[in-house]
């Protein structure tokens, strides 16, 4: 991968960070055009860099710890980019763009070295499966954003407060919605993403399901993700319970993603025997 331009990715992500929080404390127009503007610069860069990497080698940027992290913020900053075209939600990006920001610079704490892609992963299916995965888990971390603000705005409300976090925060039905809006994007996306990486090891090592850690850990979020979906739809399961499980399975999700493959030996940490 890039390195170069992946430093500068960095910084786009870092200068959006500190756009979003001068947005909060002065709510301008021009910072809440300019904020989603820089962060959107550093998209483009952070594409670059994947697109050089796919061209060289011929494979997504995947098969590394550190460039699946950067992949995973990659799609997580393009889904709220998307997401703020509709939605014009600024504030949103003051939670998204730091964590850009963080998971950036912890791919750098891994290295920069390459190695040649295991003969295991020379398949289209490495494409699909991450692409769902990964598309699943970036929507959640949009709904872990809003769950977050909802909190933060229920806290507000309960102490009578009326400061700028307030004004700037969506009401807390909105908020709400967009939390279920978020969980039927995701959780199809996970699912498919789960499935995909069933058959493809079902159809290259000949088990559909080995209890491989990171499949255990998909599992539990998968239920988490799905009993609070089914709440909502079936049993009226809303507001700072639904925002309270939603940041839990969100925890689960980076959690392992981030500390699982250095506990647990797993295919996805490189151990394909």
């Amino acid at each position: 991968m890039d390195v170069t331009l992946l430093k500068v990715t960095a910084v786009f992500y870092l200068l959006a960070t500190g756009s979003f929080i001068v947005y909060l404390v002065l709510p301008k127009a021009l910072l809440s055009r300019l904020s989603p503007l820089i962060l959107l610069g550093g998209f483009l860069i952070h594409t670059s860099a994947l697109g050089v990497h796919f061209f060289q080698s011929g494979y997504p940027a995947v098969t590394q710890f550190r460039e699946a992290l950067s992949f995973y913020c990659w799609f997580m900053v393009g889904v709220y980019l998307l997401f703020q075209l509709k939605y014009h939600l600024t504030v949103l990006g003051c939670i998204i763009a730091p964590l850009a920001f963080l998971m950036s610079l912890a791919a750098f704490a891994f290295g920069v070295g390459t190695g040649e892609l295991p003969p295991e992963l020379k398949t289209y299916w490495l494409l699909l499966h991450v692409t769902l995965a990964f598309l699943g888990n970036a929507v959640f971390s949009l709904a872990f954003g809003v769950s977050l603000m909802y909190l933060l705005q229920e806290f507000q409300l309960k102490k009578k407060k009326t400061n700028v976090l307030y004004r700037l925060f969506p009401s807390l039905e909105t908020l709400d919605r967009l939390n279920y809006v978020f969980l039927v994007w995701g959780f199809p996306l996970m699912t498919l993403g789960i499935i995909t990486g069933s058959l493809w090891a079902g159809f290259r090592w000949g088990n559909y399901w080995s209890w491989d850690p990171r499949q255990i850990s998909s599992g539990i979020t998968w239920l988490l993700y799905g009993a609070l979906l089914h709440g909502r739809i079936t049993s009226g399961l809303r507001g700072k319970k639904a925002a309270v499980l939603t940041i839990l399975g969100f925890a689960v999700v980076l959690g392992y993603f981030l500390l699982g493959g250095s506990v647990f030996p797993s295919r996805h940490a490189g151990s394909f025997e």
